[in-house]
Formats: C-alpha cells, sequence, structure tokens
C-alpha cells in the first residue's frame, strides 16, 4: 500500500530532513574542522619542544639516553624518546629501563625514518602506540650524536574535546530542529491553505461553476496564481458565453431558415432538424434518432440519403415530397454524418407557370388587335374600296390601336408595380372626389347606356389616408369593369363602411364598388385578380377589356397594407370590396373644408 502525503506534510518533512541534515554536516564538519585545526596546533607545539629538546640533550652528552628521556619528559610533560641510529630505542620517559629491551625497533617508525634524512629533517605522523594502548602525535629530529630525539603527546584529550563540541553543537542542533520543525510545520500549512483553496476553486470551475473564484488577495507568487486562474475562469467564461451566443444565433439563423434542414449521425439516423424540415416532413414530435425511411419513403429521397452517407456529394436534386417541389442538396460531414438542406420550389414552379401563362396570354392579347390592325391595314390599300368602308376600316384599325394601347399601358403600370417602382405617398383624400374623378373617363359611355351612378359615403368615412394617383387608378378600374358589364339603364354604386378592427392596431376603411351587371359565376372568383383572366374571354375582348385591371387592383390596394375580395351572383350583379387605411387624426376645421371642397365639385 503507497503512503499518499499532502502536500503540506511533504513540504514539511522535507523542511525536517533539510534541517537534520544541516545539523549532521554542521556537527560533522565543526568536530573534522576543530580536529584539524587542533592537531596543527599540537603538531606546531611539538616541533618548537622538539627543537628545545635537541638544544637540551646536546649539553648533557655523557647522560645516558633514558635519562636524559626522562629529564626531558619531565620538563616538557611530553613522552620523550631517544632511538639509537640503528633503530634501538635507547631511553623513554614513559617506560621503566627494564622495559626498553623489549620495545620493538623503530626504524621502521615513519617519522624516524623522515627525520634521519638530515639534521633538521622533521619527522610527523599520527598512529596508535601499541605500547600505550592510545593514539599518538610523534614528531621526531636528528640530534648532533645521531640518535633520535622523539615527542609525543596523546590525541585522546583533543579527540574528548572536539567530541565534547559536537556534543554541543548537535543539543543545540536538535533543539533548532524541533524549532524549525514546528515553524516548518506552520509555515507549510500556512503555504498549503492557499493552494488548497485554488485546488477547491479550480475543481468547481473544471465541474461548470466558472463564477467560483479564489480571491487569495495575496501579493505573493500564490495571489499571482490565483489572480491567474481568476483571469482564466472570467476569459473561459466570457468566451463560453460568446460561443453560447454564436450558438444560440446559429440555431436561431438555421430555425429561421425556409429551407429545411436535416442533420444525420453516421449511421443514417436523424440527429437535428429545423423547424422547416419538419414542415416539409410532417414530422411530428421530436425527431432525434429517426431513421430515413421514417422520414420519408421516397425512394430519391433515400437515395440521395445513401450516396451522401457513403461520403459523396451530392448535387442539387429535385425530389418530391406530398405534392411540393423539393430541391435536395447534401453534404458529407469529416466526422461521419452528413447535413441535407430542402428547398421548397413549389412556388417556383407556380410562377415559372404563371411566367408561361402570362406569355402566352400576353402574347394572345397582343395577337389579336395586331392582326385586326393588320388586316384591315392592307384592306385599306385597296384604291377601290369605298370611302364609307374605308372610314369603318379606320375606325376599327384605330379601335384595335386603342386597345393595343391600353394593353400596353396596363402591363408597363403592373410591372411598375410589381418591380417596386412604385412608391405609396398616401395622404388624406375623399373617397367621394376620388369616386367623380374615376368614372370622367367613362362618363360618355354611361350616358350612352343610361347608367345611374350614385355614392354612399357616411360623413365618417369621408376620409382615407391613401395614395391619390392610386385609389383614383384602382377605382377607375372597378368603375371601368362595371360600366363595360352592367345592363342598358343599370345603377353603379361606391360605397364606404368603417370595417372591424383586424387587430394591427389600425383603423381601416371599407370600399366597395357594386353594379347591378351579369354577375360572374362563383367557380371563376377565386381567379379574377390574375392577369389575363377573363370569366367571359369573348365579350371581354368585345368590350374592349385588357385582362389586367383586377390584377392591377389588387397590388396596388396591397401596397397600401389593404385587401380585396369580390363577391358576385350571376344576373344580380357584382360586388368588389377593398381596404384602404383611415386617417390616424382628422382634424375637425380640415374634415369641414374637405367636405365643403367635395361637395361644391
Amino acid at each position: 500500500m503507497t503512503l499518499r502525503l499532502r502536500a503540506d506534510q511533504k513540504l514539511f518533512l522535507s523542511y525536517l530532513a533539510l534541517i537534520a541534515a544541516v545539523v549532521v554536516a554542521l556537527t560533522l564538519g565543526v568536530g573534522s574542522t576543530l580536529r584539524a585545526h587542533l592537531t596543527e596546533r599540537l603538531s606546531a607545539d611539538l616541533r618548537r619542544e622538539l627543537f628545545l629538546a635537541r638544544a637540551l640533550y646536546a649539553t648533557r652528552p655523557a647522560a645516558h639516553p633514558d635519562s636524559v628521556a626522562d629529564w626531558l619528559g619531565a620538563l616538557s610533560s611530553r613522552r620523550v624518546t631517544v632511538v639509537a641510529p640503528d633503530g634501538r630505542v635507547l631511553g623513554d620517559s614513559e617506560l621503566e629501563a627494564e622495559d626498553l629491551a623489549r620495545m620493538e625497533n623503530h626504524a621502521g617508525r615513519p617519522e624516524i625514518r623522515e627525520a634521519r634524512r638530515g639534521r633538521d629533517s622533521i619527522g610527523v605522523a599520527v598512529r596508535f602506540s601499541s605500547s600505550l594502548g592510545d593514539e599518538q602525535l610523534y614528531v621526531a629530529l636528528q640530534a648532533a650524536d645521531g640518535n633520535v630525539i622523539r615527542v609525543a603527546d596523546p590525541l585522546s584529550e583533543m579527540y574528548e574535546a572536539v567530541a565534547r563540541v559536537q556534543r554541543g553543537i548537535f543539543g543545540v542542533g536538535l533543539v533548532a530542529l524541533v524549532l524549525a520543525g514546528l515553524l516548518s510545520l506552520g509555515f507549510s500549512i500556512a503555504i498549503t491553505q492557499p493552494l488548497r483553496q485554488i485546488v477547491r476553486a479550480a475543481r468547481a470551475m473544471a465541474a461548470g461553476d466558472l463564477a467560483r473564484r479564489a480571491k487569495l488577495g495575496r501579493r505573493d507568487e500564490l495571489g499571482e496564481l490565483a489572480d491567474a486562474l481568476d483571469m482564466l475562469a472570467g476569459e473561459l467564461q466570457r468566451r463560453l458565453r460568446q460561443l453560447e451566443g454564436e450558438r444560440a444565433e446559429m440555431q436561431a439563423l438555421i430555425d429561421s431558415m425556409a429551407e429545411g434542414v436535416i442533420a444525420l449521425d453516421a449511421e443514417g439516423h436523424v440527429r437535428r432538424t429545423n423547424p422547416a424540415a419538419r414542415r416539409i416532413f410532417n414530422l411530428v414530435g421530436d425527431p432525434r434518432g429517426l431513421s430515413p425511411q421514417e422520414v420519408a419513403r421516397r425512394p430519391a429521397f433515400l437515395d440521395v440519403v445513401r450516396r451522401v452517407l457513403e461520403g459523396a456529394q451530392v448535387a442539387p436534386a429535385e425530389l418530391v415530397q406530398d405534392g411540393r417541389s423539393l430541391l435536395a442538396t447534401a453534404q458529407p460531414l469529416p466526422g461521419g454524418g452528413a447535413v441535407m438542406v430542402f428547398l421548397d420550389v413549389s412556388a417556383l414552379r407556380r410562377l415559372e407557370d404563371v411566367r408561361r401563362d402570362f406569355v402566352a396570354n400576353a402574347s394572345h392579347e397582343l395577337k389579336t388587335p395586331l392582326t385586326a390592325i393588320r388586316g384591315f391595314s392592307e384592306t385599306l390599300l385597296d384604291e377601290d374600296l369605298p370611302a364609307d368602308l374605308r372610314r369603318q376600316f379606320a375606325e376599327t384599325v384605330k379601335a384595335n390601336a386603342d386597345r393595343l394601347q391600353r394593353i400596353v399601358d396596363d402591363l408597363l403600370d403592373l410591372s411598375r408595380i410589381e418591380s417596386g417602382g412604385f412608391r405609396v405617398e398616401p395622404e388624406i383624400v375623399s373617397v367621394t372626389e376620388m369616386a367623380h374623378e374615376a368614372i370622367a373617363p367613362g362618363r360618355v359611355q354611361m350616358d350612352e347606356k343610361r347608367v345611374e351612378f350614385v355614392t354612399d359615403v357616411p360623413h365618417d368615412c369621408e376620409f382615407v389616408f391613401a395614395d391619390p394617383a392610386a385609389l383614383r387608378q384602382i377605382l377607375a378600374n372597378l368603375v371601368g369593369n362595371a360600366i363595360r358589364y352592367v345592363p342598358r339603364g343599370g345603377r353603379i354604386e361606391v360605397s364606404a363602411r368603417c370595417a372591424a378592427p383586424r387587430g394591427d392596431g389600425r383603423e381601416w376603411i371599407q370600399v366597395s364598388v357594386a353594379d347591378d351587371g351579369s354577375g360572374i359565376p362563383a367557380t371563376h372568383l377565386p381567379r379574377i385578380f390574375e392577369r389575363f383572366y377573363r370569366a367571359d374571354a369573348a365579350r371581354s375582348r368585345e368590350e374592349g377589356g385588357t385582362g389586367l385591371g383586377l390584377a392591377i387592383v389588387k397590388h396596388l390596394v396591397e401596397a397600401h397594407g389593404g385587401t380585396v375580395d369580390a363577391e358576385s351572383t350571376p344576373g344580380r350583379g357584382t360586388t368588389i370590396r377593398f381596404l384602404v387605411p383611415a386617417p390616424d387624426v382628422l382634424d375637425e376645421e380640415m374634415h369641414d373644408r374637405e367636405v365643403e371642397r367635395t361637395e361644391v365639385r
């Protein structure tokens, strides 16, 4: 089992081991240094005493070497030994005379060999004395008679003194070790406590709590570390918020796309969809995990999924799903899976159909008057043509030219409105005034057919907030259609009523144009606002209509934000109603002035 220590314990034990090592090294080092120093001092003292002993030895040449050794030993309190040139011990201050004969020959002693090299050569040696049983420091010097005088002193006292010093140092070191241990323990706790606080903060941040802060409030390295960690957490929090914002923006962008987006994993199961895709494929609930067959069983769809999961980039391909035309593109993902995008082009296909119908209808409408103009023009080239027929044919050419002009003008107006070239510039205008201006071009035809024209506009619905030119054209087209289809002696009525609120905060006025003509069958009502659509094509061309008037009316009304609809009963007439905005604020004086001006006109 491995012992796991905390950081403060490791720090405390490290300090303790370091201090113990310092105490031991100091004890050993001081002992060694002191021993070497004392040995050197003792050696120097013995050298001086040796020279003095040699001088005193020379003063007693006739005395026995053993007595001289005893005399010198008594003077110096050292052990003095006299050794003959052949190595025999002639005298020793520490031994009796009878013991000298039993002593070993000293010729091989290192200090003796060194001393015999010359008169002033001093031999020094530290070794164990077998005769005295302890370690001695020996210093030897050759005398004038060839004998070697050796002075020795035991080292035990010096060693004991060094040992006492070492014991004192060691004792002081132990006290210092205890005190330092206590200090290191407190220091370790003081150091590791902020570290533990930093660790707790880091773990909380790693767990997702990026709002957690260490906040040590220190100015040392630990404080800098805590500040750096807090800055890192703040930066991560900012980056995560940024990433979450970008992810939310991306998700909102994908969700708001009109194109359907489906993300598949490597196995082909649905990983994510946007609302458009769920609408296109009628997916209810959470579609995650659905297989491609559960999304759509169309072979073309499954073929696109198969190819993109195999890693191929699928070129745009058109699919049919629930009667809708879809343009599908697919892109494989680097980590496996794919993203598929589906664009609903049903409206585009319908617009293409409308465009083809429009081109065909426009060509047909333009061809009819052009054919008439060409035919009658060729007839007019006949010089023998009677004058009355010439005039009749010329009038026919002019009528068809006028009709061609009206078609071209209506086409230009419709193109300008649909392309955005028309801008509504609303102002407060009178419905009654606009109605009377609208019937001016058809007044002659109305008189010929004895058509009665009336307005029914209440006082509070008199004024609307609309573009005058647009409102005039709307009423002119509607009244023109009514004149065209109303029977002789018929009636056309322009009325206005306050409409019910639509929930947009604005008030609206409903304007109606009604006639008592032949009416329109119910099957044709939904399409009468299409370009060139006619409920009775033969009669419309006979009356000179272009088939574009109601389409222009619809676009102009919608440009004001309103709506238009039709109600008709065959044999009883047709009523077309449209909504235009009411003025937000209408000053009473302005109202009276506009009413007075309308009545004068």
